[in-house]
């Protein structure tokens, strides 16, 4: 399947998440459907990460190499497209400048504070429970989040 394919049907499927999401967060509050959120991700993002090292047979992964299973993870299940911009044995920085998840909170009728902090704590939070599996003194951050959906994102890897 075609990276574009995979971005538009992973769009889809978070517009009906989010969707859902926001149907939660005015029965419950958006805190609380953001930590059960959270929760999920976290999780989700454990299984992957011991799902990729288990295929990828290494015991010792890098920065590098971390970087490179997490890029494929995410182009091969979302159709996002990151860009290695800065690399290091203690860090790499990826940018991200279309992401389906973005656009799919914003299809939801979220606003950006809402998708920022929803990203902070759900897919970040997958990504860095992902990268702690490969090797546990990895952590996955945000440094930049996007001002707009023609804007983009940088995210880092960090050891230490």
């Amino acid at each position: 399947m075609a990276t574009e394919d995979k971005f538009d049907g992973a769009k889809k499927v978070f517009t009906m998440f989010f969707a859902y999401l926001n149907t939660v967060a005015q029965e419950i509050g958006m805190e609380q459907a953001a930590a059960l959120d959270t929760k999920v991700d976290e999780t989700m993002g454990t299984a992957q990460g011991k799902m990729i090292k288990e295929q990828a047979g290494i015991e010792e992964i890098d920065v590098k190499a971390a970087t490179l299973m997490a890029i494929n993870s995410i182009r091969e299940d979302f159709g996002i497209i990151s860009e290695v911009i800065e690399e290091s044995p203690q860090r790499a920085v990826t940018r991200c400048a279309r992401c389906p998840v973005y656009e799919a909170a914003q299809t939801a009728g979220l606003d950006a504070e809402t998708i920022e902090t929803l990203c902070r704590t759900g897919s970040i939070r997958y990504m860095d429970a992902m990268v702690k599996q490969l090797n546990p003194n990895l952590s996955y951050q945000l440094r930049k989040f996007r001002s707009a959906a023609d804007d983009f994102c940088e995210e880092e890897i960090l050891l230490g």
